[in-house]
C-alpha cells in the first residue's frame, strides 16, 4: 500500500502493477489511512471513512467520521497488518476506539476506567509522519501513552479486543535521560512485546523487554546507545525471534532473540545502513550506495546482493521469499518511484 495526500494505491507484490486507487472512490484527498486485515480505511479529507477490500478494491462500507476522530496517521508504503481493527483516536473525548474494518462498527472503547486509572496522551497517537506514532501503533497492538498523576506510562493494549495487559513506566518529557523514575519506551512489536530502554549512560545501559504477560526481563546490557530506534526496527518479531538494534564502539549490529528474550545471536550490519527489514531468520540492509546486505542468525558474516538498488531507499519490507524495496530516483530530473522485488 502507498499513500499521499492525494491519495492511496494499491499494488501487486509479485508486479508492481496498480491494483486499484483511492481516487476511484473520492477526489478530496487522504487525511489519513490505516491496513487491518485485508482492509484499508481511507480518512479523506471531505469527512468521509472509507474501508475498501484490499485484494479486489471493492468498497466494504462508507461512512461521515466521527465527531474528533483520527487514525493515526502513515504517509508511507504499508504491509497489510494482521488484526481487522483500526484504532481510532477521540481528542474530544480522550478516548480510544477499535472499529472493525470489515462492518465500521465499533468493537470496543476505552479511556482512563480500563487504563489502569491513567489519562490517556492521545495527541501523541496521531502526530504525522512521526516517528513516535510507529512506536505506539503496531499491527496487533498498541501501548497507549498515559499519565499518571505526575508520572508518564505506557499501556498496552490488544487491538483485537480492546483488552489492557500491562503496564509500565516511563521518563516524562522534563526527566533527565539518567533518571530513575521511568524507562525509556522504544516502541511495541506485533505480538505485545514492548522494548524499552533503562540507565541511559555510558557502559550501563540496558534493554529490557516486557511480555505480553506483563514479565519484564533484560536482554542486552551495555548497548552503548541512546535511542535504539533506527532502520531496523525492534519491534519485528517473526517465526519466534525478535530482532533488537543496538549500537556497540560505534558499530551497527542486531541481537536476535527468541520470545522469552533468550539471545540467539549477534550478527554485525554495515555503519551506513538506509533501512532495513527482518524475516525471522535473516535482516536485510540497504546501505546508502544501494548494497543490499543480508545478515543470518547464527552466522557471523553477512552476504551482499547485487547488482546494488539505484535511487534513495525509503522502505523495505521481507517475505513470501521475496525482499521488496521503494526507493527514489531523480537522476531523470522528475522525481519517480520505483519498486522492486527480489527474490530470495
Amino acid at each position: 500500500m502507498a499513500a499521499s495526500p492525494q491519495g492511496v494505491e494499491a499494488l501487486s507484490a509479485r508486479t508492481g502493477a496498480t491494483v486499484w486507487r483511492s481516487v476511484s472512490y473520492d477526489h478530496s484527498g487522504v487525511a489519513a489511512f490505516a491496513v487491518s486485515g485485508q482492509q484499508v480505511v481511507i480518512a479523506t479529507r471531505g469527512g468521509r471513512w472509507i474501508s475498501v477490500h484490499a485484494p479486489t478494491g471493492q468498497v466494504s462500507w462508507r461512512s461521515q467520521a466521527p465527531p474528533g476522530a483520527l487514525i493515526p496517521y502513515s504517509d508511507k508504503l504499508q504491509v497489510l497488518a494482521g488484526a481487522a481493527t483500526v484504532p481510532v483516536v477521540s481528542l474530544d473525548t480522550h478516548t480510544i476506539r477499535g472499529v472493525d474494518s470489515r462492518t465500521g462498527r465499533i468493537k470496543w472503547n476505552i479511556g482512563r476506567q480500563q487504563l489502569y486509572g491513567c489519562t490517556p496522551d492521545t495527541s501523541r497517537l496521531t502526530q504525522p509522519s512521526s516517528v513516535e506514532t510507529q512506536r505506539y501503533v503496531s499491527k496487533n497492538w498498541l501501548a497507549i501513552p498515559v499519565t499518571c498523576g505526575t508520572r508518564s506510562a505506557v499501556v498496552a493494549v490488544d487491538a483485537a479486543s480492546g483488552h489492557a495487559t500491562w503496564r509500565h513506566g516511563t521518563l516524562t518529557p522534563d526527566d533527565s535521560p539518567l533518571s530513575s523514575a521511568g524507562d525509556r519506551f522504544v516502541g511495541i512489536n506485533d505480538d505485545g512485546y514492548g522494548v524499552f530502554e533503562q540507565g541511559v549512560e555510558k557502559n550501563s545501559h540496558k534493554l529490557i523487554v516486557q511480555d505480553p504477560s506483563g514479565q519484564a526481563k533484560t536482554v542486552l546490557n551495555k548497548a552503548q546507545a541512546y535511542d535504539i530506534w533506527g532502520p531496523l526496527s525492534p519491534l519485528a518479531m517473526v517465526g519466534g525471534n525478535m530482532i533488537v538494534p543496538f549500537l556497540r564502539n560505534g558499530e551497527h549490529y542486531f541481537a536476535a532473540m527468541t520470545a522469552s528474550g533468550g539471545r540467539t545471536s549477534i550478527v554485525s550490519l554495515s555503519e551506513g545502513v538506509r533501512v532495513a527489514t527482518f524475516d525471522g531468520t535473516r535482516a536485510y540492509g540497504i546501505q546508502k550506495d544501494g548494497s543490499i546486505k543480508v545478515a543470518t542468525v547464527g552466522r557471523a558474516l553477512s552476504v551482499e546482493v547485487n547488482p546494488p538498488l539505484k535511487g534513495n531507499a525509503f522502505w523495505v519490507a521481507a517475505g513470501n521469499e521475496s525482499l521488496l524495496a521503494a526507493a527514489t530516483d531523480d537522476a531523470s530530473g522528475k522525481s519517480r518511484v520505483t519498486i522492486t522485488s527480489i527474490g530470495n
